[in-house]
């Protein structure tokens, strides 16, 4: 019998990327199929990683997606061809989500410095909050 081919680790880390930044910008594997001429099912393949993503289709994706090359290789140290997974949990997701849609410069400042305060203040940190 013979062993299924696991999917490229490299691979597997864009598909997740395309996924995440599509969730991002709240588009639906449907939609980006359309856009692409793809269907839903060849969309959901790329994002699990399990069939490659041709450099055409990488280009199409990021007109669809309104993103750039790089964000579809976050993760991989073009360097040393090393895969680092970053992890955002949905609540990291929704504020990404959401904070590119405040339309005031000064507003979006504001709460990137609110975010990065709390991130330091111990106070905030749940392990610490919970053993009060």
């Amino acid at each position: 019998m013979q062993k299924a081919k696991s999917p490229n680790e490299i691979d597997v880390i864009v598909g997740g990327n395309v996924r995440r930044i599509r969730n991002l910008v709240g588009m639906s594997q449907e939609t980006l199929g359309l856009k692409l001429g793809l269907t839903f099912q060849q969309v959901q393949k790329y994002e699990k990683g399990s069939n490659r993503i041709s450099a055409s289709k990488l280009i199409a994706m990021t007109k669809a997606l309104g993103c750039s090359i790089d964000q579809l290789f976050d993760g991989v140290d073009k360097g040393t061809a090393m895969v680092t997974v970053p992890h955002h949990t949905p609540a990291a997701m929704k504020v990404a989500a959401n904070f590119d849609k405040i339309a005031s410069p000064a507003q979006r400042d504001a709460v990137a410095k609110l975010i990065a305060s709390m991130a330091k203040d111990e106070a905030f940190r749940p392990s610490l909050v919970a053993a009060e």
